[in-house]
């Protein structure tokens, strides 16, 4: 299976996992090297196996569906990820979308759409069921509003708020509970989605959405 992708599926049951990696080898649109059943495996077998596509169910575990990713799109930002859920809310898997997902599939679906999810992605496309599009179409307008018109998830934009304030990066994983490593992989999506390259840059983009900015108009003036 030389000329289909190299994909790793990651779910903590594994009746799901054998039944996905069956249907998506029966259809010659995968090469199913490796399944895993939480996210440290799944990191893992991704570093040792180099996959093309990652397909991963977002209620994992060790560490949670969220985490693995942004883990994954730090270590290995062309690998391409397919999200599939039955319990999201929209507004996470677009902000997933939006860091840089390539498709989302109810985990409901039918076996067919696993497989068309698979295989346009491997073509280059997104793949979005379509009556999840204009739910994404509204909540990007949100964003738009509020001034987040970069995608940034909302842990991000907690981020991004306490990096700004004047708080070094082990006070911030200290605020939300999270490890400084976690910190550094926040700030390097920030950087990414923002196209920016300094501090003073995402001093610019806290401003220009309203958050609290040390030594900023915005931040004399609460004060």
């Amino acid at each position: 299976m030389e000329d289909v992708p190299r994909l790793i599926i990651c779910d903590d049951h594994e009746i799901i996992r054998d039944s996905i990696s069956r249907i998506l080898t029966d259809a010659s649109c995968a090469n199913v090297v490796g399944s895993a059943c939480d996210g440290y495996t799944a990191i893992k077998m991704c570093r040792n196996l180099d996959p093309d596509i990652f397909l991963m169910d977002l209620a994992i575990t060790r560490p949670k569906g969220s985490e693995t990713f942004r883990k994954l799109m730090s270590i290995k930002p062309d690998l391409k990820i397919v999200i599939y859920s039955s319990e999201a809310e929209k507004a996470e898997i677009f902000a997933l979308i939006a860091e840089g997902a390539k498709g989302f599939v109810p985990k409901q679906a039918k076996a067919s759409n696993f497989v068309n999810a698979v295989r346009s992605i491997s073509l280059g496309y997104v793949c979005i069921p379509d009556d999840y599009v204009n739910d994404f179409m509204c909540l990007r307008q949100n964003t738009i509003k509020t001034g987040n018109i970069y995608g940034l998830s909302p842990r991000e934009i907690e981020i991004l708020e306490a990096c700004v304030s004047g708080v070094c990066t082990k006070q911030v994983a200290e605020r939300f509970d999270i490890s400084v490593r976690t910190v550094e992989t926040h700030r390097n999506a920030i950087y990414r989605k923002t196209s920016c390259n300094s501090v003073d840059a995402l001093h610019s983009i806290a401003e220009q959405m309203q958050l609290p900015v040390a030594g900023s108009t915005l931040m004399r003036h609460n004060t």
